[in-house]
């Protein structure tokens, strides 16, 4: 590797961007040259400096994300960052490279600088094989048993009570978890559909008004969750 892509962050909050930095500092073929809360301080900056990859906040006040990006002439990769599933469309109109949905995790940070990389040529074998660890593998403790999983064998997760259910096509694991707190280390394939699931977009067979198939089970739609399930739908089918 002889080349580190510039990253510039612009959000608005004070900790989204503290953690943009820790994920950016990570990987090494990124570098950061800065980070700002306020959209119009990084319309001056990017019209006197030259940057590869920005990772923008579209929610923005003042100026939004999607509104920075168009006035910028020749913009650099953009990497969009929002607690709003209902922006994924125009993101991608705009030929983002990928679009994270708040809270963004590690894993999925490092699913976008893959795509970042490879749109830029850019050989990195350690975010390869830190992509290929993250991607797959989850330990589930159920009891006194620790089970290896491979997350591509799971077809979706079950909140029960304090405990939430592993449904594969073999088994059924029950670990003493918190749904929401899972979500943090979910890969990008996976998706809340309902307080009480979460799914596998690899094995969706069928999605209706209200429910979906998987494995031989329907499963609900929560009426707040369709948004995050079409945003997920429209990443997934971008990258396949």
């Amino acid at each position: 590797m002889n080349h580190r892509l510039k990253a510039y962050i612009v959000e608005d909050e004070a900790k989204a961007i503290a953690l943009l930095e820790t994920y950016i500092q990570r990987l090494p073929f990124l570098e950061l040259v800065g980070s700002v809360r306020n959209p119009l301080k990084a319309f001056a900056f990017l019209q006197k400096n030259q940057i590869d990859v920005l990772f923008l906040d579209i929610n923005m006040p003042l100026l939004s994300g999607i509104e920075l990006l168009k006035s910028i002439p020749n913009p650099p990769n953009v990497i969009f960052t929002t607690a709003y599933p209902e922006f994924a469309v125009e993101g991608f109109n705009l030929e983002a490279v990928d679009y994270l949905l708040k809270p963004i995790n590690f894993p999925r940070f490092v699913k976008a600088c893959e795509r970042l990389k490879k749109q830029n040529n850019i050989s990195d074998p350690t975010l390869e094989s830190m992509t290929d660890l993250f991607a797959d593998i989850v330990y589930v403790k159920s009891g006194p048993i620790t089970h290896k999983l491979s997350w591509k064998e799971i077809l979706f997760l079950e909140k029960n009570e304090n405990y939430v259910i592993y449904h594969t096509a073999k088994q059924r694991i029950l670990s003493r978890q918190v749904l929401s707190e899972l979500e943090a280390i979910f890969p990008s394939y996976f998706c809340r559909i309902h307080k009480s699931y979460a799914v596998s977009l690899l094995h969706i067979k069928e999605i209706k008004r209200t429910a979906l198939i998987i494995g031989d089970k329907q499963l609900p739609v929560g009426r707040t969750y369709k948004q995050q399930l079409k945003t997920a739908m429209l990443v997934f089918n971008k990258k396949k």
